[in-house]
């Protein structure tokens, strides 16, 4: 194996460089940041990197370092291209994500308090945290470094963890902690824009979405937010050329094609800039699945990595109004579709409270990643980015689905005859499915039409860890409705499925017939060999009225 190991799920860039990990060199972006405004914050989706961000401007900025520069920076962009801030400040730096949401306010407390308390071991200075109150603790402590000549960079990782988590858990817990008269939240963020007119120079936070900040400066931004800048599209993620130049570094040229066609369809796509022409991929995703190719020498066996699921199973109160799917739904089940929404512009400012509104749910779905701008010429448009968010995104349409009183739908069962599919050409999977639709009669008054029925189906066919799904691909000059295409060679059957539609007033025999022949012969369009099994599946309205492999092709 390569000496250099993968950084897969380390953040400490100190670390990084001086235990011989592998390091995509984001350097050259530290002169962007520094060349921009004193007070930035930049927003990307979960396991994109900016924590490895924040962890480099700490070990560059902070004069705590400065002996071990040279060890630590050698090789990079920056160390040729030194700025003039280099070691020049004392590094004040909070992580939000360690704050325990059981016991917000006290754990928040804490956290504030123990970072002084380090700040002030750190640099050995002569300051007593003598309040109970952090925010009295922060104003003396600004006033000493003031005073004391002691120029200060607050960095703030993942400043938006855990009230996002309150607002989805507990709405007034959200209230109190962000946006009441004395909310300490509030009042932290107050107490650094109080600081920058003393000892805070410089100030850099990263989260997800713009929701809190909002909150807690009532509109007003205490900062510049840089992350639909298109210098900075890059600064986080992997680039294609990053990609490549990993694969080559780990000897895996004889894989390349098969690498990059892989992480296209999972890790790619994502764009944050409607201007920027490439794509970059999840570092994440990139370094969980080269990980297993470098130490394992094969792929991982499933292409999802379990850390990029924690946000996406619990925003099921976007969706609904008055104990009702609402429009929101209808968006991402357009989405499942293959279909692209658009918006005029993407909004980087609103508040939690606002979030119903069908433009702000867009542009939060943008900043959690689960879409991502496609590039148009008069608008924006968002679709999904790769077959990750895809599951991802039907998982998500199905804890919707869940809270339905008579829905039944069990995934676990669902998976099994998946596999009964892939392996024994077994078609219950679909019978299963359709009998769900059937029998839930909250869900079957909301399933009434060819979209919803084909956005369904879409949704749990996606619920497996053995085919790619993809819809409305083109093969043969004609146009495949669903296509399951086995992930590896270890799945022997691949599956086309042609998908008709009859209304419930329009049914007879005689239609039947034509849709089943009409449907027969588009399926003898499509020559992928015969790994692949042909059906024909007919709904008439919630009903699955026919459900056959086509085996015979005349």
């Amino acid at each position: 194996m390569h000496p250099t190991k993968l950084p897969y799920g380390l953040s400490d860039f100190k670390r990084i460089r001086i235990e011989n990990y592998y390091y995509i060199d984001k350097t050259k972006f530290i002169k962007e940041i520094e060349s921009d405004a004193d007070f930035l914050f930049f927003l990307r989706p979960r396991r994109f990197g900016k924590s490895l961000t924040i962890s480099m401007l700490e070990a560059y900025y902070d004069s705590y370092y400065s002996e071990h520069f040279d060890e630590i920076f050698k090789d990079t962009y920056v160390m040729d291209n030194l700025t003039p801030l280099k070691s020049s400040f004392s590094v004040l730096r909070f992580d939000f994500s360690a704050v325990d949401i059981t016991d917000y306010e006290s754990s928040f407390r804490n956290n504030i308090n123990m970072t002084i308390d380090l700040f002030v071991s750190k640099y050995e200075i002569d300051f007593q945290t003598d309040f109970d109150n952090p925010i009295d603790n922060l104003r003396g402590l600004f006033i000493y470094c003031n005073r004391s000549n002691l120029p200060i960079y607050i960095l703030i990782d993942e400043y938006d963890n855990f009230v996002t988590k309150l607002l989805i858990s507990d709405m007034d817990a959200y209230k109190d902690m962000v946006t009441s008269k004395n909310a300490i939240y509030k009042e932290f963020f107050t107490m650094l824009k109080v600081g920058t007119s003393g000892a805070i120079k410089k100030m850099f936070f990263t989260g997800v979405s713009p929701l809190a900040l909002y909150d807690v400066t009532s509109g007003s931004n205490i900062g510049v937010n840089i992350s639909l800048t298109e210098s900075f599209n890059d600064m986080v993620g992997v680039t294609k050329e990053e990609l490549i130049a990993m694969i080559s570094f780990y000897g895996l040229e004889g894989q390349k094609e098969h690498i990059l066609a892989r992480c296209d369809e999972w890790y790619n796509s994502y764009r944050f800039n409607e201007n920027v022409q490439h794509t970059i991929y999840n570092s994440d995703m990139i370094f969980y699945y080269m990980k297993s190719l470098v130490q394992y020498h094969q792929e991982p066996r499933d292409l999802i990595d379990v850390n990029v699921r924690t946000d996406y199973s619990k925003l099921k109160f976007l969706v609904y109004t008055n104990k009702k799917l609402n429009g929101n739904f209808e968006m991402l089940n357009k989405l499942i579709l293959g279909e692209s929404v658009t918006t005029t512009n993407i909004k980087d400012s609103f508040s939690a409270f606002e979030l119903a509104n069908e433009d702000n749910f867009k542009s939060f779905m943008y900043s959690l990643g689960f879409i991502t701008i496609e590039k148009e010429r008069f608008k924006i448009k968002f679709k999904i980015p790769n077959q990750t968010i895809k599951k991802l995104l039907s998982e998500f349409i199905h804890y919707a689905y869940r809270d339905f009183e008579d829905y039944t739908m069990r995934v676990e069962k669902l998976d099994e005859k998946l596999s009964e599919l892939a392996i024994t050409k077994d078609l219950s999977v679909f019978h299963y499915i359709a009998e769900i639709i059937k029998s839930s009669t909250s869900i079957r008054d909301y399933i009434d039409g060819e979209n919803f029925v084909k956005a369904y189906l879409l949704a749990y066919l996606n619920l497996n860890t053995f085919y790619e799904l993809k819809s409305e691909i083109e093969s043969n000059k004609g146009y495949i409705d669903i296509l399951l295409d086995p992930i590896s060679d270890e799945v022997p059957y691949g599956v086309i499925i042609e998908l008709k539609y009859i209304k419930r007033s329009e049914f007879n025999d005689t239609i039947l017939q034509k849709q089943v022949a009409q449907a027969t012969k588009q399926l003898n369009q499509y020559d992928m060999g015969e790994r692949y099994l042909k059906i024909v599946l007919i709904f008439n309205g919630w009903e699955m009225v026919f459900c056959e492999e086509v085996v015979a092709i005349p």
